[in-house]
């Protein structure tokens, strides 16, 4: 199920924020989709029209090895899961980083905020 929402995810995005033809679509999403399933940590984004990962992110996630996916302007009905899923990625990166990352991670990250006030 998570592979396939995050297709979906994929899919979307390829298809608004590329230029290219469908070949090149294709590509892309293939690529996407590799570094989805390769990347350590996962990190979700309540997005909206405009994509909510930034150059920011993209090189945070080289520096910390995380990749972010954003919904959105549709945020799953589950999103409580995918909040939970995000305090885990918190975890894992205090675990392998220590404290740093968080002065780096935008506020507005999913659940950030709450998860950073429970682990003062």
């Amino acid at each position: 199920m998570k592979t396939k929402i995050r297709l979906v995810i994929l899919i979307c995005a390829s298809f608004i924020f590329s230029n290219g033809n469908a070949k090149d679509h294709v590509n892309t999403l293939k690529l996407q989709q590799n570094e989805v399933l390769q990347a350590d940590i996962k990190i979700y984004l309540l997005g909206g029209i405009v994509s909510a990962i930034t150059q920011k992110e993209i090189d945070f996630g080289k520096k910390y090895h995380v990749v972010f996916l954003d919904f959105g302007c549709v945020p799953p009905s589950n999103l409580e899961y995918y909040e939970i899923q995000n305090y885990k990625a918190f975890d894992l990166l205090n675990i392998q980083f220590g404290p740093k990352w968080q002065e780096e991670l935008k506020p507005t990250t999913l659940g950030f905020k709450k998860w950073k006030e429970n682990n003062k």
